[in-house]
Formats: structure tokens, C-alpha cells, sequence
């Protein structure tokens, strides 16, 4: 999925769904982002001086997109952010030294949570561009029947979904915020 989905549906889990609290879902959005932190930083690295050299044109080559995602300096990183080993194992610590009684905001948890959403929602929509899953204990990769982009792969129709289930949760929670406040602020002062 998109990055900006990712933290979208971790940021309304958390703060709507499960009414963990501001600090939560702000977190959790940043969790869910995380694991796309390599890709952006190796945009810059790699498309930035493209860019200034040869104009849009230069841009798109799927070797620039194969150094971004996989061969070149953030590869490795963006394969260890994307495998549930590190976030399990993190939730594990998190477990076992009892941190939730320290993380009264449950900020820590939320990350956390964020960034296992990611991995898991990006083992389910990504055919051609996988990660390995269980990188390092196995290179293992899964191909799944649809993609977040790929048109042969129900990719318009899965953009379409997400975009208007994001959109409806933008609308509902519109719609209870309205609710929520009054409809005559002044009535209370006569």
C-alpha cells in the first residue's frame, strides 16, 4: 500500500478505533510510515541529482527503482523494515520487560503496531516488488494475487477501494464530530 495509507488506517485504528489517545495514533502513523523511511531517503539520493541533470525524463528507469528499493545503500535497510523479525521481536521485548506499565500513552505500543501493520499490509499487496518476510532467518518471499499499483493485478481496483474506504472514514468521522458539538453555541448564555 501507500505509504500515506499505511499511517492513515494505524492513525484512525488508534485514535478513533480503539480510542488510545492522540499521542497514539500520531505515533502509530509514524510506525506505520517507518518502514518506507530507506525508500524516501534513497529518492533523494538517487533522484535528486537525476533530476537536476536530465529533467523528469531521467527520472523513471527501473534501474534507478531497483537501487531505490532493493541494490543500492538503503536496500538492505528497507528489507530489514519490511520483515516482521525486528517489529516481533521488538513487541516480544515490549512484552516481556512489561514497558507498557512506562508507556502510559502506549506511544511505544502504537509504533510498535504501526510497523507490524505495514509489513503485514505489504506481504498482502505486493506481487513483483516483495521483501522478504522473515529477512535474516530466511529469504523467503510471497507473491500475493493482487497489488496496491499493478494493473494486471487488480491494482486500479484495489486503489479504488482504499481510496474511497479512506475517504467513507473521513466522512464518519466527520459526521460524529458534528454531531458531538452543539448546534447553538449561544443558546447556553440566555
Amino acid at each position: 500500500m501507500e505509504t500515506y495509507s499505511h499511517a492513515f488506517y494505524t492513525w484512525a485504528l488508534a485514535k478513533h478505533g480503539v480510542k488510545a489517545g492522540r499521542a497514539a495514533g500520531i505515533a502509530g502513523a509514524v510506525g506505520a510510515a517507518f518502514p518506507d523511511l530507506p525508500a524516501f531517503v534513497a529518492t533523494v539520493y538517487y533522484v535528486g541529482p537525476k533530476f537536476v541533470s536530465g529533467g523528469w525524463e531521467s527520472m523513471h528507469s527501473e534501474e534507478m527503482l531497483d537501487a531505490i528499493y532493493f541494490s543500492g545503500p538503503f536496500g538492505a535497510t528497507g528489507s530489514a523494515l519490511h520483515s516482521a523479525v525486528p517489529v516481533v521481536v521488538l513487541l516480544g521485548v515490549y512484552g516481556l520487560l512489561k514497558l507498557g506499565r512506562r508507556d502510559g500513552r502506549r506511544v511505544l505500543l502504537w509504533f510498535l503496531l504501526g510497523w507490524f501493520g505495514h509489513t503485514v499490509m505489504d506481504f498482502l499487496t505486493h506481487v513483483d516488488d516483495v521483501r522478504p518476510l522473515f529477512w535474516p532467518i530466511t529469504d523467503w518471499t510471497w507473491a500475493s494475487p493482487v497489488s496496491y499499483y499493478n494493473s494486471e493485478y487488480y491494482g486500479r481496483e484495489f486503489f479504488a477501494i482504499n481510496h474511497a474506504l479512506m475517504l467513507l472514514t473521513i466522512v464518519v468521522l466527520l459526521v460524529r464530530r458534528m454531531r458531538k458539538k452543539p448546534s447553538n453555541p449561544g443558546a447556553d448564555a440566555a
